[in-house]
């Protein structure tokens, strides 16, 4: 079995495609105004993953370069990149204009948030979900793991049974340093605004 690796820019050179230039920080700035406008949604330049499996697929052409797909994208969306550009451009002025309010207190409480708040709160989720889940199966035998049961690989207890809590993009066994100890694992995974496990109240009894 052969192992190898291949450079983005060997991607683009092999596909043909040109690196744009842009004023400095101003991609990631173009990036959220399209996504806070959804300019590129299907409406206005239609599914691109699907509709390049789609050119790829058509007999009918000749070729299948990256000019290919350009004038292939532009035949059957003719007015896609400029609707796009109109959305995302309305929206970079929204955002220009936005910023320009910002002042140097509102960077500093940006600052305590995402300090005092947000990573402890991202570092916290296992107390969060030990408690819902004791609230919801009207316990209140719960609590957090002390630092020598973390160890162990034990995040909580409910109703004195070790729970574990992962993040569902985390490479775990579910296995404790005390191989002797059985321990409940839930996984959670974050969406946007929620944070999504599950769990069997049978674990808990």
């Amino acid at each position: 079995m052969a192992k190898s690796k291949i450079k983005f820019n060997d991607v683009s050179s092999a596909n043909g495609t040109q690196k744009i230039q842009l004023p400095k920080y101003s991609s990631q700035v173009i990036n959220l105004a399209n996504g806070y406008s959804k300019a590129t949604r299907p409406a206005n330049v239609g599914q691109v993953s699907e509709d390049i499996k789609t050119f790829r697929d058509d007999e009918t052409l000749i070729g299948y370069t990256n000019q290919d797909w350009i004038n292939w994208h532009k035949n059957k969306y003719p007015e896609g990149i400029q609707k796009a550009t109109d959305a995302t451009w309305d929206m970079f002025q929204k955002m220009v204009q936005s910023l320009n309010t910002v002042t140097k207190e509102d960077i500093q409480k940006w600052e305590e948030d995402f300090v005092f708040s947000k990573t402890y709160d991202g570092l916290m989720v296992q107390n969060a979900i030990v408690k819902k889940i004791a609230e919801e199966i009207n316990t209140q035998n719960y609590r957090l793991a002390s630092p020598e049961e973390e160890r162990q690989g034990i995040d909580g207890y409910i109703n004195n049974h070790p729970v574990q809590i992962k993040s569902d993009t985390y490479d775990r066994t579910g296995r404790l340093h005390n191989e002797e100890m059985q321990c409940v694992v839930i996984s959670y995974q974050k969406s946007n605004k929620t944070i999504i496990f599950d769990y069997n109240p049978e674990d808990f009894q």
